[in-house]
């Protein structure tokens, strides 16, 4: 699909940014303050790798206890089925 020319928008009008003063002066603070933001954002960053750390934690051991269950299913439906029938273990 081609548009004519004419309809498409053209900027034509050029801007000039005039940057912020304050944007662009350097932030000064305080020993309190900057030991409170770096506290801050230590504590978000290990907070967030700790609850990252526990989710893959969590997703290997669901993991390992499916795969644990789904080997040993059999057996102890046999079992069980075993149990239930009265029949002797073939295993013994």
């Amino acid at each position: 699909m081609s548009l004519p020319l004419e309809s498409i928008p053209v900027l034509t009008d050029v801007f000039e940014e005039t940057p912020d003063e304050a944007a662009r002066a350097p932030v000064v603070l305080s020993l309190e303050e900057l030991e409170a933001h770096l506290t801050a954002a230590v504590h978000q960053q290990t907070d967030e790798l700790v609850h990252n750390a526990c989710r893959e934690m969590e997703a290997l051991m669901l993991e390992q206890v499916s795969d644990r269950l789904k080997s040993q299913l059999p057996t102890l439906v046999s079992r069980i089925i075993l149990e239930h029938f009265k029949v002797p273990d073939p295993n013994n």
